[in-house]
């Protein structure tokens, strides 16, 4: 079944964000206003409300929008499909890899370093990017793994905090390094790294074959 088509709606906001993550990255959180994303997107600024509401929730959706790329390859996926280890480790490996690569984009590294930046002086700023991004990522992989058949019968921690555990070892210091201008990693560089976290996490975490799903 195809996806209908874009509305000119869907077309205009999609135009909004590109202009807003732009101006964002270039003049940061507070030099970025309504009327530069207005020059860059056309329109008007009541269609940017009318979209949006405030320059808070336009930077809130441009951080939710980051987010549904490195959760795609856990997005519609069973968890009850993971009977087996080669399964579960083809999906974590599928969604470290996706995670790592949005990670490190220049776009990706730009907002980051923005909050970072402008985080004490606008923790509202601060608190959105945590929960819209890095939380949320961690939230919708913790679904995943805590819906899992077989780890219902495990002494393991809850279901956070092994989300946590893998993705701290999918960044490893790929990420820092990244931030900080030091090395931006190769794909090649990228996969081993996936690779070796998907191994580490395995090899602490495995669910028990024919168990029944967790409730």
């Amino acid at each position: 079944m195809q996806s209908p088509a874009p509305t000119r709606g869907d077309i205009r906001r999609a135009a909004i964000l590109e202009a807003a993550t732009e101006v964002f990255m270039e003049l940061g959180y507070a030099g970025a206003s309504i009327d530069r994303i207005v020059q860059l997107a056309g329109g008007s600024k009541g269609t940017v409300y009318r979209h949006f509401g405030c320059k808070a929730d336009l930077f809130a959706e441009i951080i939710t929008a980051l987010v549904a790329r490195m959760t795609a390859p856990i997005e519609h996926q069973r968890p009850d499909t993971a009977d087996t280890t080669q399964e579960l480790a083809a999906t974590l490996t599928r969604f470290g890899q996706t995670y790592l690569d949005v990670l490190v984009q220049p776009q990706s590294l730009a907002l980051y370093r923005m909050v970072m930046a402008e985080g004490v002086n606008f923790p509202d700023l601060a608190r959105v990017f945590y929960a819209r991004g890095p939380g949320q990522v961690v939230m919708q992989l913790a679904d995943y793994l805590g819906a899992l058949r077989g780890w219902d019968s495990l002494a393991t921690p809850e279901a956070e905090v092994m989300a946590r555990e893998f993705l701290s070892l999918v960044r490893s210091d790929l990420h820092l390094k990244a931030l900080l201008g030091v090395e931006i990693p190769s794909a090649a560089q990228r996969a081993l790294t996936v690779k070796r976290a998907v191994a580490l996490f395995l090899a602490q975490y495995q669910p028990v074959p024919g168990a029944t799903a967790a409730k």
